[in-house]
């Protein structure tokens, strides 16, 4: 591998210099008591091309006592994407009340 110096570093190509992946940590959005609420509002986020997923809908469908522990469903984004889904689901829910 040929190294270069630039101005008393040394230069490594592309393919060779350590790559940094930032991880972003999965933050609950918002809870629920209903599976189709949950689902509905996953589709609007993904609409706007936020990444989310419902946490404990398996547990909860399965067996619904487990609901008030931890949480019962929910949704869940990444971090980064946090205030944008808040915002997201806000006008939307706001605009329904409006047209009803």
């Amino acid at each position: 591998m040929k190294k270069e110096n630039y101005k008393n570093s040394t230069y490594l190509p592309p393919t060779h210099q350590k790559i940094s992946i930032m991880e972003d940590k999965i933050v609950t959005l918002k809870n629920y008591d209903s599976m189709v609420e949950a689902m509905f509002d996953q589709e609007v986020l993904r609409a706007n091309h936020i990444e989310c997923f419902i946490n404990n809908e398996q547990v909860v469908e399965l067996y619904p006592m487990f609901a008030d522990i931890d949480e019962g469903l929910k949704i869940v984004v990444f971090e980064k994407d946090l205030e944008k889904a808040q915002k997201v689901l806000e006008e939307y829910h706001r605009s329904a009340e409006k047209s009803v």
